[in-house]
C-alpha cells in the first residue's frame, strides 16, 4: 500500500514562489496591448481632466499652497477617485480569486492560496493607473517628497481596491457582498475626516499614516477573504448559468454588456464624452442649459440600450421562448437594469457640484426622471427592435437600425427639450420638481404600461422571431 505523501517539508514561501511563477506565466500568455491601451486612454483622460482644472485654477491654488495641507488634498483627491477604480477593475479585471483543480493536486493549501491572492491584489496592473493619475495632479500643486508619497498613498488605496474586488467575487450571495460594499463607504468617510488633520501633522507625515491605515485595511479584507468558503465551486458556477431567478436575470443584462464590445463602447464612451463639458461649462449658471449636460451623462448610456431592448435577446430568443420566463418579467429586469446604469452615471455627475456649483436637486431630480421617465419611454423599441451584431465595433456601425428604431430616437429629444423650456419658464427649482414628478409617475405606471406591452408583443411574436433571423 503506497504511502500518502508528507508535504509538511515544503516550505510556504516555496509554495509561494511556485503560485507566483504560475501566475507571471498565465499573465505573460494572456498579455493583450489592447488592456494597456485603454488604461493608458482612461488615465490620459484623467489626468487631462486634472490638467484643465489645474489651469482654470492655479491662482487660486497657488493661493492655498501657504494655507492649506496639501497632504489632505491628495487624500480627498485619491479617496474620491475609489470608486471609479473599483468599477473600472469591475469592468477589465477577471483575475481568479478561486483555486483551480490542478492546484489543488499539489503541496498548496488554503493560506498558502490567500496569501497569493493578496500579492497578486498588488501586483495588478490597473493599480498603477490610479497611482499615475494622483500622482500626476500631486505633482502640479506639492512638492516632489510629497507627489511621490502621494503616488505610493494611492498605489495602496488601489490595491485595497482589488482585494475589495477579489473578495466580491468569491463572496456567493448579497449578504456577504453588503458588508463588502458599506465597508469602502466608511472608508471614503473615514478618508475625508482624516484629511481634516486634527493634529496638524506634516503632509508627508498624514499621509504616510493614511498609507499605514489602508494597509491595515487590506489586512482585514484578508481575514475576510480567509474566512468566506465556496463549496463546490464548479457547482455554483454552473447554476448560474442554467437558473433563471431574478439574480441571473439581472446579470445576463451586465454580462451581455460587458461581453459586448459594441454595447461596453455606446456605455463607457458616451457618458465620458460630456463630462468635459459637464465639470468645465460656463451653461451652469444658466437656468434653461444647466439641466443638459447632467442630464446628457445620466441618461444617454440607458437611451442607447433602450434603442434596441430586445437586441441582445434576438440572438437567442428561440431558446428563450422555451423557457419558463415570461417576456412581462424580462421587460422589468431590463427597466431595472436601465435604472441600475444611470445610478452608476450619477456617481460620476457628483464631481460637478464642486467643479462647477452645479445644484445636487438637479442630479436627483435628473436621475429620478432618467430611471422612471425616461426608460419607460425607450422600452416600446422592444415592438420594433432587430437583432444586433454584439462583437463588431461601435462607431459608424449601422447593423441592427431601421426606421421604426430611429425614427422612435427621435424621443431622445424630449427630456432635453423639457429641461431647456421648464428651466427657462419655469426656473431651476420648479423644473427640478416637475421631473422627479415625472419620474415618480413612471415609476407608479411602469408595471401596467409593461404588461400591455408584453401582451402586444406575444400577438405579434412571429412576426418578431422572423425579423430576428433576418
Amino acid at each position: 500500500m503506497s504511502e500518502k505523501p508528507n508535504y509538511s517539508s515544503t516550505a510556504a514561501p516555496s509554495r509561494l514562489k511556485m503560485l507566483l511563477q504560475l501566475w507571471w506565466t498565465q499573465k505573460r500568455r494572456s498579455f493583450r496591448w489592447a488592456d494597456v491601451f485603454v488604461g493608458a486612454y482612461f488615465a490620459f483622460l484623467f489626468m487631462l481632466v486634472g490638467g484643465i482644472v489645474y489651469l482654470n485654477m492655479s491662482e487660486q491654488l497657488a493661493d492655498l499652497k501657504g494655507q492649506v495641507n496639501m497632504g489632505s488634498v491628495l487624500i480627498i483627491v485619491s479617496a474620491s477617485l475609489l470608486i471609479s477604480d473599483l468599477f473600472f477593475k469591475f469592468m477589465f479585471m477577471h483575475d481568479a480569486v478561486l483555486m483551480d483543480d490542478f492546484l489543488k493536486t499539489k503541496p498548496v493549501s488554503g493560506r498558502d492560496w490567500n496569501r497569493f491572492i493578496v500579492l497578486s491584489c498588488f501586483a495588478v496592473g490597473w493599480n498603477l493607473m490610479m497611482a499615475l493619475i494622483v500622482g500626476f495632479f500631486a505633482f502640479l500643486i506639492a512638492s516632489v517628497a510629497e507627489a511621490l508619497m502621494a503616488i505610493l498613498m494611492a498605489f495602496v488605496m488601489s490595491a485595497m481596491n482589488s482585494m475589495l474586488m477579489a473578495c466580491l467575487r468569491k463572496s456567493s450571495g448579497w449578504e456577504l457582498k453588503l458588508p463588502l460594499f458599506l465597508a469602502l463607504f466608511f472608508y471614503i468617510v473615514f478618508a475625508m475626516v482624516f484629511s481634516i488633520n486634527i493634529l496638524n501633522w506634516p503632509s508627508v507625515l498624514l499621509m504616510a499614516v493614511m498609507t499605514l491605515l489602508t494597509l491595515v485595511g487590506i489586512f482585514t479584507l484578508y481575514i475576510y477573504f480567509s474566512h468566506l468558503v465556496r463549496y463546490d465551486e464548479h457547482q455554483a458556477r454552473t447554476s448560474r448559468v442554467h437558473n433563471l431567478g431574478d439574480v441571473s436575470l439581472f446579470s445576463m443584462e451586465y454580462v451581455s454588456v460587458l461581453r459586448s464590445k459594441r454595447l461596453r463602447t455606446m456605455l463607457i464612451v458616451l457618458p465620458l464624452c460630456f463630462l468635459p463639458q459637464l465639470y468645465f461649462s460656463n451653461m451652469m449658471d444658466d437656468a434653461s442649459f444647466c439641466f443638459i449636460p447632467p442630464l446628457m451623462v445620466i441618461f444617454m448610456g440607458s437611451a442607447c440600450l433602450g434603442q434596441w431592448v430586445f437586441g441582445v435577446e434576438a440572438n437567442f430568443f428561440q431558446g428563450l421562448w422555451t423557457k419558463p420566463l415570461s417576456i412581462e418579467t424580462m421587460l422589468r429586469n431590463k427597466y431595472k437594469f436601465y435604472a441600475f446604469i444611470n445610478l452608476m452615471c450619477s456617481l460620476l455627475v457628483v464631481p460637478a457640484i464642486w467643479l462647477s456649483n452645479l445644484d445636487p436637486f438637479i442630479i436627483l431630480a435628473c436621475w429620478v426622471f432618467s430611471a422612471g421617465m425616461g426608460n419607460l419611454m425607450m422600452m416600446p423599441t422592444c415592438l420594433v427592435s432587430t437583432r444586433i451584431d454584439l462583437f463588431s465595433s461601435a462607431f459608424f456601425n449601422y447593423q441592427g437600425a431601421n426606421k421604426g428604431v430611429n425614427i422612435y430616437g427621435l424621443l431622445l429629444f424630449i427630456p432635453f427639450l423639457i429641461a431647456g423650456v421648464g428651466g427657462w419658464l419655469m426656473g431651476v427649482t420648479r423644473t427640478c420638481i416637475l421631473f422627479c414628478c415625472l419620474g415618480l409617475l413612471g415609476f407608479a405606471v411602469h408595471r401596467w404600461v409593461l404588461h400591455r406591452l408584453a401582451e402586444a408583443y406575444r400577438r405579434r411574436r412571429y412576426k418578431r422571431f422572423e425579423k430576428y433571423m433576418e
